[in-house]
């Protein structure tokens, strides 16, 4: 597909679990490089509309198109990067495994070929993992298995990078390697990130969707107090935050991607 086209494209979207609705004329369109941000309630259909994007789930009414064509023909075309991995500690799964797990589908016969071993070293030398190839999976921090889960969608070369509550449990400082980690990939693929963190959406994304049953999007300059109160409902509490920002040392484009040096934030008390 060219890409002065939409990679995903839902015109007149509805869906609904044994008839509740969850999600109601869904009109979204995303482009090519362009990165965006799902906020909104628990319960508000933000997974759901990750799960119609992958291919998971089949909309009631309306239409989906994920790179031009039905998502679950294109579903090795996208990388999904969960909030929670599960996983045995005790099982004796290197990091390599793990990465070469983004492979499946790809290879012919069952088996890793020398293309999928080779993919998956590259999406480790890209995370900065490569020294960890051979180490236990459970043997390495939270923060460097997120960076493998990472990892694993890159290796099946993905044009779309979806990541669920990427900066849920991790630290400032992981917070802005992962920061700066997206402003890399996005040079090259379509990043869209599912998150509460309504100031690490103001530092990194241009354009936000609001997801509360039905969906708006609204350029990141123009997220406030109102809109965070009405998509999150009750009372709500703006705070400062700082998140590209560690230390004195700032990550080139924070500062043309958020517009202002005072990021907004929020805290919700319903």
């Amino acid at each position: 597909m060219s890409s002065s086209e939409p990679v995903i494209l839902i015109r007149d979207l509805d869906f609904a679990y044994e008839q509740t609705p969850i999600l109601e004329e869904v009109n979204l369109q995303i482009d090519h490089l362009e990165s965006v941000c799902l906020i909104g309630p628990n319960g508000g259909g933000k997974t759901t509309l990750l799960k119609l994007i992958l291919g998971l789930l089949t909309p009631d009414r309306g239409e989906i198109e994920v790179l031009g064509r039905r998502p679950k023909d294109v579903r090795l075309r996208l990388g999904y990067v969960p909030q929670h991995a599960h996983y045995d500690s005790l099982f004796p799964v290197t990091v390599l495994d793990v990465v070469l797990m983004g492979r499946i589908g790809r290879q012919s016969l069952g088996w890793y070929h020398a293309a999928d071993r080779l993919a998956a070293r590259k999406a480790l030398a890209l995370m900065k993992l490569d020294f960890l190839a051979d180490r236990l999976l459970g043997a390495i921090s939270g923060g460097q298995r997120q960076r493998v889960m990472i990892a694993r969608a890159l290796a099946s070369e993905a044009e779309i990078l979806i990541l669920d509550e990427p900066t849920a449990n991790i630290d400032i400082t992981s917070e802005y390697d992962l920061f700066n980690l997206l402003l890399e990939l996005n040079r090259t693929r379509t990043i869209i990130v599912v998150t509460h963190d309504v100031g690490f959406a103001s530092t990194f994304f241009r354009r936000v969707v609001c997801v509360n049953r039905r969906v708006a999007t609204h350029p990141v300059s123009e997220l406030n107090g109102q809109i965070i109160q009405e998509l999150y409902g009750g009372e709500v509490a703006m705070i400062r935050h700082d998140h590209s920002c560690v230390g004195n040392s700032c990550p080139t484009g924070a500062s043309d991607r958020a517009g202002a040096s005072d990021r907004i934030g929020a805290s919700d008390r319903a």
